[in-house]
């Protein structure tokens, strides 16, 4: 990935997919994937904040007194840890404030952070370890209620690009 803008196009398609797999009835996946296109927007944010493109690319290419100083950071910043890419990005004090005045925003972050239960009814927080759990472990309106709040003009991926 060379631009934040591809990589912007590719949280889109992973969001995208995750609603094919739930239209199929695939709830695990399609909540992984819906996750991960935050965790995409992130990573174009942050690539967009510090104006480097291909930070995220195997060939990304540094001179020599950079590659310390960006090499450190980029291997930082290559995690799924959505409250570490808020911070990189330079949105966490801005979404703190978004979402109190946002209901949609509100409850996206409920479903990233804590509000997801499985059958169990324990809470489930999005991760990348969401793809490990059992099958089954998402409930069908919560995944598609989720999808539909990232996908709504006024939901978290729209508000990360514009913000």
């Amino acid at each position: 990935m060379n631009s934040s803008q591809e990589i912007k196009n590719l949280a889109y398609l992973r969001l995208s997919e995750a609603e094919i797999l739930c239209d199929a009835g695939k709830y695990d996946g399609a909540f992984y994937l819906a996750g991960y296109s935050v965790e995409l927007m992130l990573k174009a944010k942050i690539c967009q904040h510090w104006d480097i493109d291909g930070l995220f690319s195997k060939d990304f290419m540094l001179d020599d007194i950079s590659k310390a100083i960006i090499g450190e950071v980029k291997t930082s910043i290559q995690t799924h840890d959505l409250k570490i890419l808020f911070i990189y990005s330079g949105l966490v004090k801005k979404f703190q404030l978004a979402k109190d005045n946002n209901a949609k925003l509100m409850k996206t972050y409920g479903y990233l952070m804590s509000i997801s239960t499985n059958n169990n009814n324990q809470r489930i927080q999005w991760s990348e370890q969401a793809r490990y759990l059992p099958i089954g472990s998402q409930k069908a309106a919560e995944v598609k209620a989720f999808i539909q709040l990232l996908n709504d003009e006024n939901g978290l991926l729209k508000w990360i690009e514009n913000n």
